[in-house]
């Protein structure tokens, strides 16, 4: 008996369980399954089809330690250099019987710009003679020099030739306008651009009478200008002959390099600001004196940081993330760490590792497909 009770109990403990109806805690769910499905839709990876990535011109570079540039931004104004402007004044007063310039016009220094007539006495009228003396000898002079080196301008430095073409144009219409005046008993006056520049704004003509004293003319040489701008004591530790300086009109559509000339050491007490001074070569007249600048002051950082372009940079539920490319169709969003930044790149401090493929260009597309998947 005792035989027959230990078989019927070593039976009943091999009947399998698969026999009874499957048992599922909490109402039948099951975790497992579900724990798969969350953790896939909300992957940090996705994909974006070759085609895909064609069309919204998807493209990558690497992350790297770099040098980066801090930026500083100040504003500043355009003015003239030092003997780069002239205010040209009426010696007596009198009338104008020749104007030989237009607003705009490009002049050299010693050009006649105009010519004022007074009564002359017999030995005004010796200097006067004596002046037209000196226009025709310089013409001759400068007529000879201009055709020798034309004859040899193949060979010929060409700054030297255009010194030389300057020289003649600037005798030949000073010796015109001599031959073009009548002697008289009449003292004339011949006002001379002191400076190389252009003519600003006048508002003269011929026959017009001017007081002594009376500004006529302003010519500016704008092929160099300076910007003056303040800086605050916090930034000024920034401004040194290190960094570099870019010089930007107020629409952003003009830019170049400047040099730093100096920094005011006395401050400002209206609102505690040090006046910095910038030299700018303007061979292109793109600057103007009076024109307000921005200035952008980028150091180099100490030591090399992770750096990104700026344009892999963009935000999830304003939090910063960059999406790099993993292979042919398959990408990835990652979380970072933003460190300082400027228009072209990016400090990352934490979440991502040199070499990373990220995207630079299509970004806005690729966030979309992810947050679209």
């Amino acid at each position: 008996m005792k035989k027959i009770i230990a078989a019927t109990l070593i039976l009943l403990a091999t009947v399998p369980l698969s026999l009874n109806e499957n048992a599922y805690a909490h109402g039948g769910e099951d975790h497992g399954n579900d724990k798969k499905k969350t953790n896939a839709s909300v992957s940090d990876e996705f994909e974006v089809l070759k085609e895909t990535q064609f069309l919204f011109d998807v493209r990558t570079t690497f992350s790297k330690y770099s040098e980066y540039n801090s930026m500083l931004k100040l504003y500043g104004k355009v003015m003239p250099v030092t003997n780069g402007s002239a205010q040209i004044i009426a010696p007596q007063n009198g009338l104008i019987i020749s104007l030989n310039i237009g607003i705009g016009d490009k002049v050299g220094k010693g050009q006649i710009l105009a010519v004022i007539e007074q009564t002359l006495s017999a030995p005004e009228q010796v200097q006067l003679s004596t002046e037209k003396s000196k226009a025709d000898a310089e013409f001759e002079v400068a007529k000879k020099e201009y055709e020798r080196l034309k004859s040899i301008q193949d060979i010929v430095a060409k700054k030297d030739f255009q010194q030389s073409e300057i020289r003649f144009k600037t005798a030949e219409a000073n010796k015109k306008i001599f031959d073009n005046l009548s002697s008289g008993s009449s003292k004339l006056y011949v006002i001379k651009s002191p400076i190389d520049g252009v003519v600003d704004n006048f508002n003269l003509s011929i026959g017009q009478q001017v007081e002594q004293a009376q500004a006529m003319f302003n010519v500016y040489d704008t092929r160099k200008v300076k910007v003056e701008a303040q800086v605050y004591d916090k930034d000024l530790s920034k401004i040194t002959n290190d960094v570099n300086f870019l010089i930007e009109s107020a629409a952003g559509n003009k830019s170049t390099q400047a040099k730093l000339i100096s920094v005011n050491k006395a401050v400002n007490p209206v609102n505690q600001s040090s006046l910095v001074m910038l030299e700018v070569e303007n061979p292109e007249d793109n600057f103007r004196p009076g024109e307000f600048v921005n200035v952008n002051v980028m150091a180099k950082s100490e030591g090399r940081q992770m750096v990104v372009p700026t344009s892999a940079v963009s935000d999830i539920n304003g939090k910063p993330v960059v999406f790099v490319h993993q292979n042919p169709e398959n990408f990835k969003m990652l979380f970072v760490q933003l460190g300082e930044s400027n228009i072209q790149n990016t400090i990352i401090l934490k979440g991502i590792e040199e070499n990373e493929r990220v995207v630079v260009n299509g970004t806005y597309q690729v966030k979309s497909i992810y947050l679209n998947q």
